[in-house]
């Protein structure tokens, strides 16, 4: 687990091909650095797939929404599946405000049963 002031992320693998990164408080420039290096040994170097959890995501800045739009045009290179979910209503606020849904055109939205809070980012392709 990486900690810093704001915010932190750790690693957990799900399976030979698979790792999730949970993310906590504000995702930005203060992770960004370290949950880069991970993703991209996770994607390059493993071919693993990678799912970002935004569950306890508390705010979100532009380096970040850069990350992840490098992760995800990376994994269609590397035939990798790169998934971002629990988008929170405030963290969607801020992605719609970044006009993310145009840089995501290739992404749908999706509603992550039993809750209205929480929203799942999934490829067409997948």
């Amino acid at each position: 687990m990486i900690n810093c002031k704001t915010s932190s992320f750790r690693a957990i693998t799900l399976n030979d091909q698979t790792i999730a990164f949970q993310i906590k408080g504000k995702f930005g420039k203060d992770v960004n650095r370290e949950l880069r290096e991970e993703i991209m040994t996770a994607l390059k170097g493993f071919q693993q797939n990678v799912i970002i959890d935004l569950t306890r995501v508390d705010n979100i800045d532009t380096s970040a929404a850069a990350l992840l739009v490098e992760c995800i045009r990376f994994s269609e290179t590397t035939n990798t599946s790169f998934k971002v979910l629990g988008i929170n209503n405030k963290v969607k606020e801020i992605f719609e405000m970044m006009k993310l849904s145009t840089i995501f055109d290739n992404l749908e939205l999706y509603q992550i049963p039993r809750t209205e809070d929480h929203i799942l980012y999934r490829s067409k392709i997948a």
